[in-house]
């Protein structure tokens, strides 16, 4: 009841709100995105306290799948985040075709070395890209730097590959590099340290915001002003 009442309010007539829709692998990091943006550092034990609620007790979880939020910061919008489990993967596209979706946020583990999930991750991120019904929509790839505080830089996984050239190769190995023209004007890469993330109004955020409000703005895509 509660997604049915949602998904009229976002499809329905009057103002159009953007509605952005936070997917990736689970475990990359799309929650604690979700709620860092809402909540700051107020939950302090998110990841934790995630892995808990998510134990699945007697067939039941606390954990109801998929978050939705609505943020203020630059301009209205709505925030739907769908886990990214094996089966859950398979239910992405009926959110996308139910609701109008302007901006797809792409979470991905910048740490992550396993060949399988890497070309699944890319595999994902290009079908969303050619998918009708998000041809229009911005495609915003955050990469998100576990092993980096706010203020340090350090070496990243056990083969002392830095940060930055490892990230460089994740780039390339996703596809990001040889974009076509008409997905590369509405996509962009972000990095940033998502369980460091002060709220909506943290700089790495607003940079996203940004990016977004000038891709559906743009009469190439929804040509949405606000």
């Amino acid at each position: 009841m509660v997604l049915s009442c949602l998904i009229n309010r976002c499809t329905g007539r009057g103002s159009e709100i953007p509605q952005f829709l936070i997917l990736g692998l689970d475990g990359a990091g799309k929650t604690t995105l979700l709620y860092r943006l809402k909540l700051g550092k107020d939950w302090k034990d998110i990841e934790k306290d995630m892995l808990e609620m998510r134990q699945v007790v007697d067939g039941k979880t606390e954990d109801p799948g998929y978050h939705y939020e609505e943020l203020s910061k630059r301009f209205q919008h709505g925030i739907w985040e769908v886990p990214g489990t094996e089966a859950m993967q398979r239910t992405w596209r009926s959110f996308y075709h139910a609701i109008k979706i302007h901006v797809v946020i792409f979470v991905v583990d910048a740490s992550e070395t396993d060949d399988a999930r890497i070309e699944l991750m890319k595999g994902h991120l290009h079908v969303l890209l050619q998918d009708d019904k998000l041809r229009c929509a911005c495609v915003c790839v955050i990469f998100n730097e576990r092993w980096q505080p706010r203020t340090t830089k350090k070496a990243a996984g056990a083969s002392g590959t830095k940060p930055d050239a490892y990230e460089d190769e994740l780039h390339y190995r996703l596809g990001l590099h040889d974009l076509h023209p008409s997905f590369e004007w509405r996509t962009k890469r972000f990095n940033m340290n998502i369980s460091e993330l002060r709220g909506e109004s943290d700089r790495n955020w607003l940079q996203v915001l940004d990016f977004a409000q000038e891709v559906f703005s743009d009469e190439q895509g929804y040509g949405l002003k606000l």
